[in-house]
Order: C-alpha cells, then sequence, then structure tokens
C-alpha cells in the first residue's frame, strides 16, 4: 500500500514539473512574441499620424499618382501619363483639408512637378484609413460630388499646351491650378504663378469650338508599411 502510494505521488509531482515547465514555456514564448502580436493586431484609431503608400487611379484603371515605383514602371511602359511620388503624410480621420495641396512628383513626359492633390481625395483617404492593419491594402472609392470639369475653348486649350486640331476625346493633358484659391482675382492672375499645380485631365466632349476636360479621378489604393514608433 505504501508502495502504491510513493508511486502516486512521485507521477503527480512528474505532471506538476512538466506543468511547471509547459507554463515557464509558454510564458517565454508569449513574452517574445507579444511585441510582434500587438503590432499585428493594432488597428488605424483616429488622429493616428501615419506615412501613407498610394496609387490613384482613373475610372477606367490608369494609375496617374503613385507611390509605388513598379506600378509607375508598368504604367509608363502602356504609355500611361502617370507621375511618381513620395509617401503622403496623413492624419487619420482628419478632414477640412485645403482645397488643393502640391506634392513633388516626376513624369516621363513634364520631369519634375508638383502634382496636385485634391483636398476632397485627402479626406476620403484619411476616413478611409480607420480600422487598417499595417501591410493592408484597401481601395477608397471617391464618392465627392464635384464633377472636376472644365470647358476651354480651342485657344485656351492651345495655350495651356495642348493640340486641338489633334487632339481627341480621351487625350490626356495636363492643366494647371493654383494652390492658393485667390491667385486668381491678384494681380498678374494671367501669369504663371510659383505655386501652380498641374493635374492630368482627360479630353470628355469636344467640338469645333472647344472641349470639355474630367480632372476627376475614381479611386485611390491606400496601404502603410508600420505605425510610428
Amino acid at each position: 500500500m505504501k508502495r502504491e502510494e510513493e508511486e502516486k505521488t512521485s507521477v503527480w509531482k512528474k505532471v506538476a514539473f512538466i506543468a511547471i515547465g509547459v507554463a515557464f514555456v509558454g510564458m517565454f514564448i508569449f513574452s517574445y512574441w507579444s511585441p510582434f502580436l500587438g503590432t499585428f493586431l493594432r488597428t488605424v484609431q483616429p488622429l493616428d499620424t501615419l506615412s501613407v503608400q498610394f496609387t490613384i487611379r482613373d475610372e477606367g484603371g490608369q494609375a496617374v499618382l503613385t507611390t509605388d515605383r513598379a506600378v509607375y514602371q508598368t504604367a509608363i511602359k502602356n504609355g500611361d501619363p502617370v507621375f511618381f511620388t513620395n509617401t503622403l503624410e496623413i492624419q487619420v480621420g482628419k478632414t477640412g483639408s485645403p482645397a488643393i495641396m502640391g506634392v513633388q512628383a516626376i513624369n516621363p513626359y513634364l520631369g519634375q512637378a508638383k502634382f496636385g492633390l485634391l483636398g476632397l481625395e485627402i479626406d476620403e483617404m484619411s476616413v478611409g484609413l480607420l480600422g487598417m492593419h499595417a501591410g493592408e491594402t484597401r481601395r477608397v472609392d471617391f464618392r465627392f460630388e464635384d464633377p472636376l470639369m472644365v470647358n476651354l475653348t480651342a485657344r485656351e486649350f492651345d495655350v495651356i499646351g495642348g493640340n486641338f486640331s489633334q487632339s481627341q476625346v480621351g487625350d490626356w493633358i495636363p492643366v494647371g491650378f493654383s494652390e492658393d484659391p485667390l491667385a486668381r482675382d491678384l494681380p498678374g492672375a494671367n501669369e504663371t504663378p510659383a505655386d501652380t499645380v498641374v493635374r492630368m485631365a482627360r479630353i470628355v466632349e469636344k467640338n469645333g469650338e472647344g472641349a470639355l476636360l474630367s480632372y476627376r479621378y475614381a479611386s485611390s489604393e491606400i496601404s502603410f508599411a508600420e505605425f510610428p514608433r
């Protein structure tokens, strides 16, 4: 009887030692992986400030402005009028961005230029970041109501660098805007202002007297590599 009790005690001791060992290993693994798990599980919250990678596309899916070098190279090979730029710092959930903001960019045909990002586009990307994980990519459709159209006479079309007689519906043309919405009302507003930014516009209608251009884009793919430390 005594021997049986000793054997049972020995078994329970072994079980206890094993349990303690497993618990120790588990705590070690948890302590090692917890920072990574925390980052993996963390989602974007309002007022987080992130360095955002993005690709803005038109309704046909053509890239217009991107931070992705592979997208840029592919678009160039396809003959698309794409611009390459750096990541954009965005405060998540914040709206009311300036009407238009220039970002430094490069285009194979225009060289260095400031591309005009609309405040409406930045606002929708800002809201679209909410709830995302680091490394995730999300498509944000631009749903604001402004159609972003401009009518140009044949002369105005040629003045901004186009060739009205040779152009046709579907063609792209760079159109300049001022970052200062009051610039057009200042003396010399008909001259090229120092704060001019460019957007690519597509011809949607054309007749013998002029053309209707659209500088509205359809969506943006957004992502970010990591949360700020």
